[in-house]
């Protein structure tokens, strides 16, 4: 009997060529049913000899292995992921939309990993519902990864100065925050009037990159400056 060669998940019989085979009268072999279209796999298809002389020979049908390998759907459109913010996972952006030639589904393909702050691309694999005839696809999905906002828990207190003295001359000390950081002051030329001056404050997080700062008050006593001092 003869050899086929392989096809693909949607193509017929017909699209695979028989070739070698020997019988004892001339003649042609040929798919049974050559219209048919298998599910991917290898498995056995029926093939008619049918000799040159058909006036004094009778056809003869055997079966031949084909192989029929799975087909590669066509993403024409990847999914867009929602922004996330940092510290949070690619499981947590929604991906949506996306535009495929069979039904299936998109999905990030490490959704644990937890990406530094800003816009990349993230690996995404397309996997359609009939994976017993078609391959997965993997492409590409755009995520946002905005700053995450550190949380102050206790705003620092500036000590005392002198009225003439700039806000640089008052250290900051205490607070405490979610991340590594320091703070300072928004504007430490400032010399502020006597009193109890309520100066903005910001927390700058070490991890610039993935945090944003975060603005606050202090308040400053500036004490009279004695005269003749």
């Amino acid at each position: 009997w003869p050899t086929a060669s392989a096809i693909t998940y949607g193509q017929s019989l017909a699209s695979s060529t028989l070739s070698g085979g020997a019988a004892s009268v001339p003649g042609t072999f040929a798919f049974t049913n050559p219209g048919l279209t298998p599910n991917a796999g290898t498995a056995d298809q029926s093939v008619t000899f049918t000799p040159t002389d058909t006036a004094n020979y009778n056809t003869v049908t055997g079966s031949v292995s084909v192989t029929v390998n799975k087909a590669t759907p066509e993403v024409t459109a990847w999914p867009t992921a929602s922004a996330i913010t940092y510290g949070q996972a690619l499981i947590d952006s929604l991906l949506s939309g996306g535009e495929t030639s069979v039904a299936g589904s998109f999905a990030f393909n490490d959704p644990g990993l937890a990406p530094n702050a800003g816009t990349a691309d993230q690996s995404v694999t397309f996997t359609p519902s009939d994976t017993e005839n078609y391959d997965a696809v993997t492409g590409s999905a755009s995520v946002t990864v905005n700053k995450a906002t550190p949380s102050v828990t206790i705003w620092p207190t500036g000590s005392d100065i002198t009225y003439g003295q700039a806000l640089s001359d008052s250290l900051l000390s205490g607070g405490e925050a979610s991340v590594a950081g320091s703070f300072v002051f928004a504007d430490d030329s400032i010399i502020p009037p006597v009193g109890a001056y309520i100066a903005e404050i910001i927390f700058v997080p070490e991890d610039a990159q993935n945090h944003l700062s975060v603005y606050g008050y202090a308040s400053v006593a500036v004490l009279a400056a004695v005269e003749g001092e």
